[in-house]
């Protein structure tokens, strides 16, 4: 098995350890109600969406997992590690290295050092995820001199140089990186079984979603989310709404507002807030923000449906098994959207269209089959892909392939639950 280091970003909230020994563990954050409780290592992700991403590669690639873990390059640099030392300490504990990122590629951002620590690398490394921030000019000039030398060194040195989708992968190549292979996002690939597993629902029977956007800000992709859900019963939850609304006072006199072991945020505080920013009153049930990737799965495993503007919120859903729709305004939205067929709806949709039509439209048997179908393609590519590196992952398509049942075969999401309830009636009589 190999010995894996993994950088990039991070899929957790965690101290690390900063000094030398053996057989340690890093720190959980602490408990409490607090604001600062909340926001505790919110720098080690930013957005908690990339929670989602960088536990990917950790939870897919096969490895020896006593020996692999996470490296912060930024805080060895903090505490004063050149790119060679850190190059050389990976080269001698580790077999391989793989660097997760995101919206990488845009204007005037500054990898740091990560590409001379690339560079400096004997053993192997792979990038996944890579992707544009924006449509880009067919030139690199508007591109910072450390991320063109970081994108060289992964275009010629990368054992595999994964990147977010086609558009991604198109300019890169139009510019000259051409080994650059559009994968998607890592994070769609470690639950294979539970996303081929998604049945249409009946529009009728879906009575909760899961969502998640920008309701931060009075902007038309929020105001289009508010709309859609009044008089339903949608649970929010937040990715980095939180944290810019402490920048902007809107949380100073805060104290008593998180549920650590729910993850749930102070409904009366949030709805005071987004009252002032919208002027109108919210539709939402609750509103939540997960530390751990695996509470949020939990958490959204109980809705019939996901439909948002963000990312890693839906394919949090999709892993979980439950059907998402995007509401795909954001360009990287629509990249891996459309890369794995996910369905999705625009603004304009979501504005004119009414609930129940948009999930009997977009949540359709065909709809849904069609995503599978696209879905079963590209994870063979991405298997395809891994093999031929000689990388194996946990999972494989000859072990998931047949949970593509048909559609006629699974019992609606909506009519499972009410035999469940049914069930438990009868039991209770006993």
């Amino acid at each position: 098995m190999r010995k894996i280091a993994f950088f990039g970003i991070f899929g957790h909230s965690r101290y690390t350890y900063s000094e030398a020994m053996h057989r340690c563990d890093a720190m959980p954050r602490s408990s409490g109600t607090g604001l600062k409780n909340l926001l505790e290592l919110y720098e080690v992700t930013d957005n908690k969406g990339n929670m989602i991403h960088g536990e990917a590669p950790a939870r897919m690639l096969q490895s020896d997992r006593e020996k692999s873990c996470y490296v912060s390059v930024h805080a060895l640099v903090e505490s004063g590690w050149s790119a060679k030392r850190i190059s050389e300490e990976l080269n001698a504990r580790f077999d391989l290295v793989v660097f997760s990122t995101a919206n990488a590629i845009r204007p005037n951002l500054d990898p740091g050092c990560t590409a001379e620590v690339l560079d400096g690398l004997r053993t192997d490394f792979i990038v996944l995820g890579m992707g544009m921030q924006n449509p880009l000019p067919q030139t690199t000039e508007s591109l910072h001199p450390n991320l063109i030398q970081l994108l060289e060194i992964c275009n010629r040195k990368a054992r595999i140089f994964g990147v977010r989708g086609l558009e991604t992968r198109d300019w890169l190549r139009s510019v000259g990186f051409t080994h650059a292979t559009a994968l998607g996002c890592p994070s769609m690939y470690v639950y294979p079984k539970n996303i081929l597993g998604i049945s249409a629902p009946d529009p009728a029977r879906v009575t909760s979603a899961i969502t998640g956007g920008y309701i931060n800000g009075r902007v038309p992709r929020s105001s289009a989310i508010i709309q859609l859900f009044k008089g339903f019963d949608a649970h929010y939850v937040m990715q980095e709404e939180m944290a810019s609304w402490k920048q902007q006072g809107f949380l100073d006199a805060v104290h008593d507002i998180y549920n650590d072991a729910t993850g749930e945020i102070c409904r009366d505080t949030v709805n005071h807030i987004l009252k002032e920013i919208h002027d109108e009153d919210m539709p939402f049930s609750s509103y939540r923000w997960f530390q751990d990737p695996n509470a949020w799965r939990m958490f959204a495993s109980r809705f019939d449906i996901y439909l948002g503007d963000r990312l890693h919120g839906g394919i949090a859903a999709l892993q979980a098994g439950v059907p998402a729709i995007m509401l795909a305004e954001d360009r990287r939205v629509i990249e891996i959207a459309d890369f794995f067929n996910i369905p999705r709806i625009s603004i304009q949709d979501a504005e004119s269209t009414p609930l129940i039509d948009i999930i009997a439209d977009r949540l359709s048997t065909t709809s849904i089959d069609a995503f599978k179908t696209t879905y079963l393609e590209r994870f063979r590519e991405f298997e395809t892909t891994f093999k031929e590196a000689g990388i194996p992952l946990t999972v494989s398509a000859d072990n998931i392939r047949q949970t593509m049942a048909p559609q006629s075969d699974i019992v609606p999401r909506g009519k499972k639950r009410a035999t469940i309830r049914f069930i438990r009636r009868i039991l209770r009589k006993f």
